[in-house]
């Protein structure tokens, strides 16, 4: 399916489970979900994510070059100042692993890790670390739902990865009529939902 078609899937059945009471909190499901529902194309040469993660990894690799000329040249050890506040330490740690295994399985073939129960599961245990529940369902469920609806797809995915076998229900393509249709199905979804939300505010 389309990148549009698995945010709004996402989505709606991330707020649909969760049914945020608060904005903060309905944020960090949208946030969370929306992520959840494209990092599994990550794994597609020169998309969006793909691109995004190249750019993190850089990033990251130049934030950690930094922290060693800053310590071993001018002894300010930032390990150490982000030891004594263990909770931006935990979330500095899970972002950094995250971005270096999306950096890593956008690396891999179409439909492979990204798209596994497996990958599923690393991903999960990471942002678990760092962020908790009201991160870890959203996301689980969105990366799940992108999983799922790939699943109708022709090419099929390697949801058992390391195996190469491919599942697939061989039902549609990735882009076409059914796509369109899911995909205005889920956004009326999501009006409905946002709108019926907006009165417990």
């Amino acid at each position: 399916m389309e990148k549009k078609t698995h945010i709004v899937c996402a989505n709606a059945l991330a707020l649909s489970i969760i049914r945020p009471t608060t904005m903060t909190s309905l944020l960090i499901t949208v946030g969370s979900a929306t992520i959840g529902s494209v990092l599994s194309d990550v794994d597609v040469k020169d998309s969006v994510p793909d691109k995004l993660f190249d750019r993190l990894m850089v990033s990251l690799i130049t934030i950690i070059c930094l922290g060693l000329v800053l310590k071993y040249i001018l002894n300010i050890d930032i390990y150490n100042i982000l030891m004594q506040y263990n909770k931006y330490f935990s979330y500095f740690i899970s972002i950094s692993i995250f971005i270096t295994m999306a950096f890593l399985g956008s690396k891999t073939p179409h439909r492979s890790f990204t798209h596994s129960i497996f990958g599923c599961f690393i991903y999960s245990s990471i942002i678990s670390y760092g962020f908790g529940l009201d991160v870890l369902i959203p996301f689980v469920v969105a990366f799940l739902s992108h999983i799922i609806l790939d699943l109708f797809n022709m090419r099929g995915v390697a949801l058992f990865y390391p195996s190469k076998y491919r599942l697939s229900f061989k039902l549609c393509e990735s882009s076409g009529k059914v796509n369109d249709f899911l995909f205005y199905i889920f956004l009326i979804s999501n009006i409905i939902i946002l709108t019926l939300l907006a009165f417990k505010y």
